[in-house]
């Protein structure tokens, strides 16, 4: 497993995120990283379409939408953004 990546504006968001996230959603949001790093093919993520050359997916998870991409030659994740709805 490849260590994961992030983009500036994903660390930015989550950084925004966690003041005002509850310990619940902050857990899930650290539970829900780890499942994609562990597996960037969960059944329940779906491409967005945006760019085919360069193909990101996004999976829900509670308040969480996460825009990631996958390097399919090592698995590698790239966590690209993140969007938070409390």
């Amino acid at each position: 497993m490849a260590e994961p990546a992030f983009t500036q504006a994903f660390l930015r968001r989550s950084i925004e995120v966690e003041k005002i996230a509850s310990t619940s959603e902050l857990e899930l949001f650290d539970r829900t990283l780890a499942r994609i790093v562990e597996n960037p093919y969960l059944r329940e993520r779906f491409p967005t379409f945006y760019d085919p050359q360069h193909p990101t997916f996004l999976l829900r998870a509670g308040p969480y939408l996460f825009e990631f991409a996958v390097a399919e030659r090592t698995d590698g994740v790239t966590f690209v953004s993140l969007f938070y709805r409390p």
